[in-house]
């Protein structure tokens, strides 16, 4: 069986999910990632794979040659389309009635409410249209979740808005090993010294990056660490806080990035948005065994039940208190990794994501058409 799975941006960070599913789906399957990648070229976290395969992105209406390329590339049996994009659902939709080929759509957040749509007048709407990832394109795309033949989700509240199987982000845990890694080493290389708390997420609002900042500020000596692009945290209001900006770097160097830190902050705000969605680091994380202080929301209680510290989403005394106490108890905290280690091992490694992947998949195989044919693109 071959999968062929469709991502709207290989140029964001938007790609991770992408890339998580297509490493669990090669547990049971020929995979392929496709999709859309900018001039800068791909995201930068996103490993270099020989079955990834990007196309130059066009707006329309040259877009129409990236629809019929990323078709034509679409070989496989099921196609999995994550997020419900132009660039993604919608091709894999086209190619589905080009090839009778089921389609899963793959939801891990509420994208229309995590993106700010600015007041435009209609000739400036209809200008809109000529981008892909326009929200006009998004919009209709998600009240049209019924035409895929099964569906994924990455949390809990995401699977009651939309249905399907929840299929977490997982962790590929043997790439994250702490016996592999010289932890003052990596220490040395990214400038660490003193306590280290880590933000290894991307800077969205409703990831609470600003009172995860305030809370560090509150303790003696403590460091924030934040993965960054030059232009980021570069406004004077971030100058008041003790930051170390780490470039983005590759996937293969978040082990180190992990192991170098003391403790790793997952600080969601209480926002709709923040609510649907499961933050991928985590699961990272705790194959890395480090000690995490995450907010209360999502499905975070019950992945860190037992392995992690809960706050109140925006309590910055309470998160100052978490990280302060993580700190200064260092063999607590090393327990508290252990079991945040051994969690991840059991139920998010990927051959464990699979499983879900596969009922998925399954499903999707079953809602084919009884009568399936081939089309050839191009005929």
């Amino acid at each position: 069986m071959k999968i062929i799975i469709l991502s709207h941006n290989l140029t964001s960070n938007a790609v991770m999910r992408a890339h998580r599913l297509a490493l669990a789906a090669r547990e049971f399957a020929e995979v392929s990632l496709i999709g859309p990648a900018k001039h800068r070229g791909a995201w930068g976290a996103l490993p270099q794979e020989p079955w990834i395969h990007p196309v130059g992105a066009k707006s329309f209406p040259k877009f129409f040659e990236n629809i019929l390329e990323l078709i034509a590339a679409c070989d496989g049996d099921v196609f999995i389309a994550v997020k419900p994009y132009l660039a993604s659902y919608g091709v894999a939709l086209l190619a589905s009635a080009c090839r009778r080929v089921p389609v899963v759509l793959d939801v891990d957040d509420l994208d229309l409410e995590l993106a700010h749509e600015p007041e435009r007048n209609l000739a400036e709407t209809l200008e809109d249209l000529r981008d892909p990832t326009s929200l006009a394109y998004l919009r209709v795309l998600t009240q049209a979740t019924g035409a895929a033949s099964a569906i994924t989700v990455s949390s809990s509240l995401l699977q009651a808005r939309f249905g399907g199987t929840l299929v977490p982000h997982g962790c590929p845990v043997e790439q994250f090993v702490p016996e592999t890694v010289d932890r003052e080493r990596a220490r040395a290389y990214f400038g660490f010294s003193g306590p280290v708390v880590l933000f290894p997420g991307t800077r969205r609002t409703h990831k609470g990056l600003k009172p995860l900042a305030k809370a560090v500020a509150k303790i003696d000596g403590a460091r924030l660490a934040v993965l960054c692009r030059p232009d980021d945290y570069t406004q004077p209001e971030w100058e008041a806080y003790p930051l170390i900006k780490v470039p983005v770097l590759p996937y293969a160097s978040l082990p180190e990035l992990l192991a170098a830190a003391d403790v790793v902050a997952i600080p969601q705000l209480d926002t709709e948005g923040a609510r649907h969605q499961m933050p991928m680091k985590v699961y990272d994380a705790m194959a890395m065994a480090k000690p995490i202080v995450a907010s209360a929301v999502s499905d975070l209680p019950t992945v860190l039940d037992g392995c992690g510290r809960l706050v109140r989403p925006g309590d910055i005394g309470e998160l100052t208190a978490a990280l302060r106490d993580v700190l200064e108890h260092p063999v607590e905290a090393r327990i508290l990794g252990e079991k945040a280690r051994a969690r991840c091992l059991e139920k998010y490694s990927m051959p464990s994501v699979a499983v879900s992947l596969r009922l998925a998949v399954d499903q999707a195989l079953q809602a084919k058409p009884a009568s399936p044919r081939r089309a050839t693109v191009g005929a």
